[in-house]
């Protein structure tokens, strides 16, 4: 079965209504609402009798993370999963933090690209595989790492921009048969999201 989850009805009305501090520390994620109508609890549940299928992968130095990928995808004939890196370095990585939206009806949207040039060293990142609604396959990773000054970073990563170090990229997937992952429009958040459908 693959489940998603979200806040519980009790964090969901305190986020909803900006005068209920209790869950929020001093110093942490300011409470805001969704432009669309709150639906808790947030689980969508797809369940097949099909199996899955894990793999290890080892990228090597030079080439970018999503070409990479899709194309080893691509050859195995899949659809939806989720995997981790697990570890090894980068050259170059482009990143995304959220930031405040300003005229947006979402709370937060995607600032500008952050590229960091250098030995980075992966702390590690999850991602998502999926499609959109054309088809075309989606790649969603977020992760954290370390640049080359040792500072830490961490965001959403464009795989499509970043590429793999000298000391290659060690991945573990997990591919799905019978569900796909498809982007769709979510009405509470008003953000396009992947979200879990059966396939026969």
């Amino acid at each position: 079965m693959l489940r998603t989850m979200s806040s519980s009805d009790h964090l969901a009305v305190q986020a909803r209504d900006p005068l209920s501090q209790s869950a929020f520390p001093a110093g942490g994620t300011r409470p805001f609402a969704h432009p669309g109508m709150a639906q808790a609890p947030r689980v969508s549940s797809v369940s097949t009798q099909k199996r899955t299928r894990e793999f290890n992968v080892t990228l090597p130095a030079g080439v970018r993370i999503g070409p990479a990928l899709r194309a080893l995808l691509d050859d195995w004939h899949a659809g939806a999963g989720c995997g981790r890196i697990v570890d090894g370095t980068c050259t170059r990585i482009q990143y995304h933090l959220i930031e405040p939206s300003k005229a947006d009806p979402r709370p937060y949207v995607y600032g500008a690209p952050v590229v960091c040039d250098g030995t980075n060293t992966m702390i590690g990142a999850a991602i998502t595989i999926g499609n959109g609604g054309d088809g075309k396959r989606i790649l969603h990773c977020h992760g954290g790492f370390i640049d080359a000054d040792g500072a830490s970073h961490g965001g959403h990563f464009n795989l499509d921009e970043t590429l793999v170090g000298g000391d290659g990229l060690r991945l573990r997937l997990s591919l799905f048969e019978g569900v796909a992952l498809t982007v769709s429009h979510d009405s509470e958040t008003a953000y396009d999201l992947l979200q879990p459908v059966y396939q026969s």
